[in-house]
């Protein structure tokens, strides 16, 4: 799969997440202002019936049961703090163990660097090859005898070019 069609699935999932949890608080509201107002209504009531003291201690205790519920399923949702930190000791020992596992390998790579290193300083104490030393075979030049056109009559050009390389 290509990047793209990867990230716009992420991006369709993410979005249909969004909407459910959007319409979950909605719900969520529109069920504490009912509780509420049907704790008020229950209270005015009572009121009636039962001082103002009574009333006001049944509303804050209708109000905490629904930010209760609302603490509980919020809960729901998340991770615990015991299994977050459970899986993060997990994950700081996995680390752990690569990195032990990195310096082991770097340790060999320095001691081979090292092995390498020493060769490399004794092979260049020797030296690499024999010195080469000129010794010319002979110090005359060598003449070149042409022997193509022998029993052609000689003319000016061909006496004037024999001269030329007799001499030198």
């Amino acid at each position: 799969m290509s990047s793209t069609t990867i990230l716009n699935e992420i991006m369709q999932k993410l979005s249909v997440l969004t909407k459910e949890e959007e319409l979950a608080q909605e719900l969520s509201e529109q069920e504490v202002q009912e509780e509420v107002v049907e704790a008020v209504s229950e209270a005015t009531e009572e009121t009636t019936e039962l001082s103002e003291e009574t009333a006001v201690e049944e509303v804050e205790a209708a109000e905490e049961e629904v930010e209760a519920q609302e603490e509980e399923q919020l809960e729901k949702g998340y991770v615990s703090e015991e299994k977050y930190l459970q899986d993060m000791a997990a994950m700081k020992a996995e680390i752990e163990a690569i990195k032990k596992m990195i310096d082991e390998e770097m340790g060999y790579m320095k001691k081979e660097k090292d092995m390498l290193s020493e060769q490399v300083k004794e092979l260049s104490k020797e030296p690499a090859a024999e010195a080469i030393k000129h010794t010319p075979e002979n110090d005359e030049p060598k003449k070149f005898n042409f022997t193509y056109g022998q029993n052609k009559p000689q003319n000016t050009f061909d006496r004037v070019m024999a001269r030329i390389s007799t001499k030198k």
